[in-house]
């Protein structure tokens, strides 16, 4: 009697927790060669070595290269915001300790080596996936400006509707600080007093413009 031959078990689709690891497998390995090769001279096909999954698995989860570029800077930026805001349990009540906390930290974050492998990563990008740069744009710059904007409103105590313009005094923090050191820094080395005197410039401006809007409030 002739027996049937049996059908080959097929793969059946990943468990939730299974998926969650090839995702961070793969996203792990774009991270790696996008840091290191560059947007241009990555490959899927070299994403998917390094990962151990198909170039068909990477694509059916991202659908192209530059989609998953963008998951990665999402990454990157999500792991340094997480980092810097590792020590804002010393945070202090007084508005202006505040902002000179927050000066420190905005002046050790252009010293991180993720942050200069990110920055180059995103100008090397921006040559033929010129996006890319309103993505950092947004999920960077905006969203630091919009929480420096929120924790000064709160830290000055002022009645909501009557402060100053606190996303023109976000801008004023954020680029007046980066602006100076990155000049300074493209000079030459910036001295860690030379940095702590123009911040507190900076910082007394501010400050400054709080208060004159508290005493005619």
């Amino acid at each position: 009697m002739m027996q049937l031959s049996k059908t080959p078990n097929r793969p059946g689709r990943p468990t939730a927790a299974r998926a969650e690891t090839i995702d961070a497998t793969i996203r792990r390995a774009a991270r790696l060669r996008f840091l290191d090769k560059g947007f241009g001279a990555t490959r899927m096909d070299d994403i998917a070595i390094a990962a151990g999954v198909s170039k068909g698995t990477v694509y059916t989860r991202y659908g192209s290269k530059e989609a998953l570029f963008r998951i990665i800077v999402e990454d990157v930026l999500g792991a340094m915001s997480r980092r810097a805001a590792r020590q804002d349990h010393l945070l202090s009540d007084d508005l202006e300790q505040r902002l000179h906390h927050h000066a420190r930290v905005l002046i050790s974050v252009y010293g991180w080596k993720d942050y200069r492998l990110a920055t180059r990563m995103i100008a090397d990008a921006s040559r033929t996936f010129p996006e890319v740069a309103i993505v950092w744009e947004e999920l960077g710059t905006r969203r630091y400006i919009d929480f420096m904007a929120t924790d000064m409103a709160v830290a000055s105590r002022l009645p909501p509707g009557t402060g100053p313009d606190w996303t023109m005094l976000a801008n004023l923090f954020l680029h007046g600080i980066s602006g100076w050191y990155n000049h300074q820094s493209a000079i030459g080395k910036v001295s860690e007093q030379e940095t702590d005197a123009y911040c507190r410039k900076v910082i007394s401006a501010i400050v400054t413009i709080i208060d004159a809007q508290r005493a005619t409030g």
